[in-house]
C-alpha cells in the first residue's frame, strides 16, 4: 500500500440472520482485518431488468419521469444507491414483444445457417438498451450480455421455450444442419449493434440455466456440448476484432455448474481457457464453494421466488425475502465460494412479491430491505478490490473485508446474535485511519448516517451493534 495517507473505507456489516436458539453469553467481540493477506478479486454487484422489466422502470405501469430517474439513481449511483457496477442484459430471442418476451435482432429464419442473416436494430432492445445507457452515466463498469436461448429455428424443438438444444451439438440432428456458427454470429452481432449505439459490452453469455426445460425462453446443454460453441464463439469474437469476455453458463445450482466444468476442461483444447468467467446461479444448490476452476466466477442469479412481499422487513423470521437473510448469502457466497461478482435476479419491477430489489406499484417506489442489504457492500466494496484477511473473536460474528484499489478498506460483520456486541474493530494497514462514521440498517432504518466514531492512532475504534442490525462504518 502506498506510504501516502489515502482515505480508508472501513464497512462493518452487523446483521442479525436467524433467530438464535440461545443468547450469546459473551457480549464484547474483536474484529482484526489483515490486508497483507489477499484473496479474490472483486469484480462488482449486479441485477437485471431482462423480460420487460426495463420498461417499468421507464414507465409502462405508470412510473413518472422524476421517479424514473429515482428507480436510476437508486440502482446505479454510488451517492444517491447502490452504485451496483454491473448489468445483466437479456439477449432476446423472440419474433414479437407480446407479455414480457425479449425481440430478437433476427426474428425469422433466413431459411439455413449459411444464409444471409437479415438482422434488424431497434436501439430499444425491450428497453434495456437506455437503461444500459443510463447505468454507464451512473458509473457502470461492465455490461453482460446474456442469452436465455437460441432463436427457435436454430434448435431441435423449433421453439425458444421448451428445452431444446443448439442444431449442430454434439447429439443432435437438425434437417437444416448446424446452427452454431450463425448462433456465434447472432451474438456478436448483437454486441456489434450496441457498440455501434455508443454502448459497450464487456461479457456476452450463450445459456441460462442449461439443465431445466422450462416453459419460458431456454435451451437445453451439458458440460460436452457447451465446450464445442465455446470455441466457435472465441474465433468468432476474435475475427470481429471486439473486446468481449465470454461467461459461462449460467447453471441453475452451484452443484450444478460444478457438474460442467469436466465437460469445459476435457480435451487436448479445453473450452475453459476460452473463457472470463465461471457463472452459475443459486436455487437449486447455494453457492458455498469454490467452483472447480482457476477462472473467476460470478453468481449470476438468485432471488426469493416464493412469492412473499417482505420490503419492509430486515429481520423477523429469517425467510427467505428478508433483508438480513441476503446479507448473509452475499458474504458466504464471497467468503466460502470466493466469487467476484453476486447477482440479485431483478432491480426493479412492477410487483407485489420479492423477486425484485425494489418494488414498483404505479408511481410508489419501494426499496426493499434486501435493496439496502446489497448497498451495504456494493456501495462500499467496489471494483477491483481484493478481499482481504478477516477474523472475528465471537463465533455469531461472522466477518469479510476488502481493499479497494484506492486503498479503502471495506469489512462486513454479520451479527447473528440475538444481543448486541460491544465491538473493537483494528484495521492492520499501514494507512493511517482518523476517524469512522457508522451507518446502520435494520427494521427502523435504511442505511442511516450516525454521528462519526474516534478511532486510535493504531487504527482501532470502538462501537455497539445492535441486535438484529447491519452497521456500515466508512473510516478516514
Amino acid at each position: 500500500m502506498s506510504s501516502v495517507i489515502g482515505t480508508v473505507v472501513c464497512l462493518i456489516i452487523a446483521v442479525a440472520y436467524t433467530h438464535a436458539a440461545a443468547m450469546s453469553s459473551t457480549k464484547a467481540a474483536i474484529i482484526s482485518v489483515n490486508t497483507a493477506i489477499k484473496f479474490q478479486e472483486l469484480d462488482g454487484f449486479s441485477v437485471s431488468q431482462a423480460f420487460q422489466r426495463a420498461d417499468d422502470i421507464f414507465g409502462k405501469e405508470g412510473l413518472t419521469s422524476k421517479n424514473t430517474k429515482y428507480v436510476l439513481d437508486l440502482l446505479f449511483s454510488i451517492d444517491r444507491g447502490a452504485g451496483f457496477s454491473i448489468l445483466r442484459n437479456g439477449i432476446g430471442s423472440s419474433n414479437s414483444s407480446d407479455s414480457n418476451f425479449m425481440n430478437s435482432i433476427e426474428p425469422f429464419s433466413p431459411g439455413l445457417p449459411s444464409a444471409k442473416p437479415h438482422y434488424s436494430w431497434d436501439r430499444n432492445d425491450s428497453g434495456q438498451f437506455p437503461l444500459a445507457q443510463e447505468a454507464y452515466d451512473r458509473g457502470l463498469v461492465r455490461l453482460y450480455g446474456n442469452a436465455w436461448s437460441a432463436p427457435g429455428y436454430m434448435k431441435t424443438n423449433g421453439d425458444e421455450n421448451n428445452g431444446g438444444y443448439l442444431c449442430g451439438v454434439t447429439n443432435t440432428s437438425c434437417p437444416s444442419g448446424s446452427w452454431m456458427q450463425a448462433y456465434a454470429d447472432y451474438l456478436v452481432q448483437w454486441a456489434r449493434f450496441y457498440k455501434q449505439s455508443g454502448v459497450k459490452v464487456t461479457n456476452l453469455g450463450f445459456l441460462n440455466e442449461p439443465e431445466f426445460a422450462a416453459s419460458y425462453a431456454g435451451m437445453l446443454s451439458d458440460g460436452i456440448q457447451a465446450a464445442e460453441f465455446i470455441r466457435i464463439l472465441a474465433k468468432t469474437i476474435k475475427a470481429s476484432g471486439m473486446d468481449l469476455a465470454i461467461n459461462y453458463c449460467d447453471g441453475i445450482g452451484w452443484e450444478e455448474q460444478e457438474q460442467m466444468m469436466a465437460g469445459l476442461q476435457a480435451g487436448p483444447d479445453p473450452a475453459e481457457n476460452y473463457l472470463s468467467v465461471v457463472t452459475g446461479h443459486g436455487y437449486n444448490s447455494v453457492p458455498n464453494f469454490p467452483l472447480s476452476t482457476k477462472k473467476k466466477t460470478w453468481v449470476t442469479e438468485w432471488a426469493d421466488l416464493s412469492g412473499g412481499f417482505t420490503p419492509y422487513t430486515f429481520f423477523n423470521t429469517g425467510a427467505t425475502g428478508e433483508g438480513m437473510t441476503w446479507a448473509r448469502n452475499i458474504q458466504v457466497a464471497l467468503l466460502d465460494a470466493n466469487v467476484s461478482g453476486f447477482f440479485y435476479w431483478i432491480g426493479a419491477e412492477n410487483s407485489t412479491t420479492d423477486s425484485g430489489l425494489i418494488n414498483l406499484i404505479g408511481d410508489e417506489v419501494i426499496p426493499s430491505k434486501r435493496f439496502w442489504a446489497f448497498a451495504q457492500f456494493s456501495r462500499f466494496a467496489r471494483p477491483g478490490a481484493r478481499r482481504v484477511e478477516a477474523t472475528s473473536s465471537a463465533p455469531l460474528l461472522y466477518v469479510s473485508s476488502f481493499l479497494n484499489n484506492d486503498g479503502s478498506i471495506v469489512t462486513q460483520a454479520i451479527n447473528n446474535a440475538t444481543e448486541a456486541y460491544d465491538i473493537s474493530l483494528k484495521v492492520h494497514t499501514s494507512a493511517r485511519i482518523k476517524n469512522a462514521r457508522p451507518y446502520v440498517t435494520n427494521n427502523a432504518n435504511d442505511l442511516t448516517v450516525l454521528a462519526p466514531l474516534r478511532v486510535a492512532t493504531d487504527g482501532t475504534f470502538k462501537t455497539t451493534i445492535p441486535a438484529h442490525s447491519l452497521m456500515s462504518f466508512v473510516c478516514s
